[in-house]
């Protein structure tokens, strides 16, 4: 981890090349720099545990476990686990399906509410490669609330923000939205005491992100931004409107407490 720490400013700098698949970076600020590197460490430590948690393609992994065994037979939960897998499911049925961690396989999940067990039938198994992120960042903010860190900026490789507080000479964090295709500022959005995430297709990943219901990847030049209260919530919502038939839209972003979202072509 690259750290950095800067006394005019009362700003602490820290950088992770590669974590959760891509580089992270945290601006926080506070007048105890030895503090501040403590929390930045427990932060990223943190992270990584969620990763160890939710990564599907780890051998060693909770996730990873899961897909293997209930394949063959129930498999019961552990608490977090178990607790995250009822949240993808709640997303899955607010978004109308628009948000599934199967790829179109929802119906071939069997959960036991009672036993706190699941078992995936007709190949289905989970990715929550939709989800992951926001869920790392509501980790963080509850680690920021512990220390009452008042003013940060948490960044997962300019898709996937989190806001405390606002900019040191201004009342917000605004954070530009760039055309992925072309490069160019699309928007920006103000952020506060809130989450920013951003899905689209890119040159590099030209069609990643599977339509549930078609089975096939959405194409073109699509951008989603969601800013939200909670980061798990604008995390998953930019994978649902990615995939939503325009008359969804409107019903799917009324159930949440959305600050604002954007779509681009």
């Amino acid at each position: 981890m690259y750290t950095n720490y800067y006394p005019s400013s009362q700003l602490f700098h820290a950088s992770v090349p590669l974590l959760m698949g891509t580089r992270l970076d945290m601006l926080l600020f506070g007048e105890d720099p030895a503090a501040l590197d403590i929390l930045c460490s427990r932060m990223e430590i943190e992270i990584r545990r969620v990763e160890r948690l939710l990564n599907r393609f780890d051998p060693e992994s909770a996730l990873y476990r899961v897909n293997r065994d209930a394949a063959i037979c129930p498999v019961g939960m552990a608490g977090e686990l178990w607790t995250v897998l009822q949240d993808c499911r709640r997303y899955f049925e607010w978004t109308d399906g628009c948000f599934d961690i199967t790829r179109g396989r929802f119906d071939a999940v069997e959960f036991d509410d009672v036993n706190r067990t699941v078992f995936l039938k007709g190949r289905a198994d989970f990715d929550l490669g939709g989800y992951g992120k926001g869920y790392a960042l509501r980790q963080l903010r509850r680690l920021l609330e512990e220390e009452a860190v008042v003013r940060a900026l948490i960044n997962f490789g300019d898709s996937s923000v989190l806001a405390v507080g606002t900019h040191p000479h201004g009342d917000c964090w605004p954070v530009g939205i760039d055309n992925p295709c072309t490069g160019e500022r699309t928007g920006v959005m103000r952020l506060r005491d809130c989450s920013l995430s951003v899905s689209g297709n890119r040159p590099a990943r030209p069609a990643h992100i599977v339509n549930p219901e078609t089975g096939v990847c959405v194409t073109g030049r699509k951008t989603v931004a969601v800013a939200a209260v909670d980061p798990v919530d604008a995390e998953a919502l930019t994978t649902a409107l990615m995939v939503a038939v325009p008359g969804k839209v409107e019903n799917i972003v009324n159930r949440f407490k959305i600050i604002e979202y954007k779509l681009y072509e």
